[in-house]
């Protein structure tokens, strides 16, 4: 039997058993029951407004793609940003000129996209304790299965913010060392912002753990970057 579909309000969170409601040839969205708002206009909408809206940092854009929208379409972007960041990590980690063969540069890369599949399976699996310790009843509720989809969704989501990697990549040449590092410092930054407001419009946890929760997530984000910067030291000093 196929698991019945979860829609959720974007504007409050609240779970709802419909988006729209069909009268003869026509559609009409729905209305909450809790916040009396429109359940999720991005059904209207096509989904590059929804991806740049999500770039914005939209709640109402994570809950859609999270819940209510067809995330297909988001793993094969997941996908696309992975292998952007991890060409950019991989020509972060080259000298500006260098003259290092094309079989170290290739094998770097695909060592450095590994690297960054199990930075997103890593960071998943935080959340994942974080949520399970102060939230047990909901991922009771939920199903171990989906709990698990959605919070991975949650890490694929904010990691959205990795198209900013792109700019450093084209003008590489034309900056300082401190542009290109205050530059990964800002979409790092952006990066963290997209997590911890995933993370909350999922409502995985109670509101009076809220708080709690999203200083748990910033902890969390710091000892994995921690932990991939002591893996990127490991693999610098292997290619070099």
């Amino acid at each position: 039997m196929s698991e019945k579909r979860r829609f959720v309000c974007i504007n409050c969170g609240h779970r709802v058993k419909e988006l729209f409601k069909k009268y003869s040839n026509s559609l009409k969205t729905t209305q909450c029951d809790k916040c009396h708002q429109t359940t999720d206009k991005y059904i209207e909408f096509e989904e590059f407004i929804i991806l740049i809206d999500a770039l914005l940092l939209d709640s109402g854009a994570f809950r859609h793609i999270i819940y209510n929208g067809d995330f297909k379409l988001y793993w094969k972007i997941s996908l696309v940003v992975l292998l952007l960041e991890s060409f950019a990590l991989c020509r972060q980690k080259l000298p500006d000129h260098s003259d290092a063969s094309l079989h170290v540069h290739e094998k770097g890369f695909y060592t450095y996209t590994l690297q960054n599949i199990g930075d997103y399976l890593f960071m998943t699996l935080l959340l994942l304790i974080i949520t399970a310790t102060l939230s047990i009843d909901w991922m009771k509720k939920m199903g171990l299965r989906s709990f698990t989809l959605i919070i991975f969704k949650v890490v694929l989501i904010s990691n959205l913010s990795k198209f900013f990697l792109l700019p450093i990549l084209v003008w590489r040449n034309n900056t300082t060392v401190f542009g290109r590092s205050l530059h990964h410092f800002l979409v790092m930054g952006h990066h963290l912002c997209s997590l911890v407001i995933a993370f909350e419009a999922v409502g995985a946890t109670r509101k009076d753990l809220r708080w709690w929760a999203l200083i748990l997530v910033v902890i969390a984000f710091a000892f994995k970057e921690s932990a991939r910067q002591f893996v990127s030291l490991l693999l610098e000093e292997h290619f070099t």
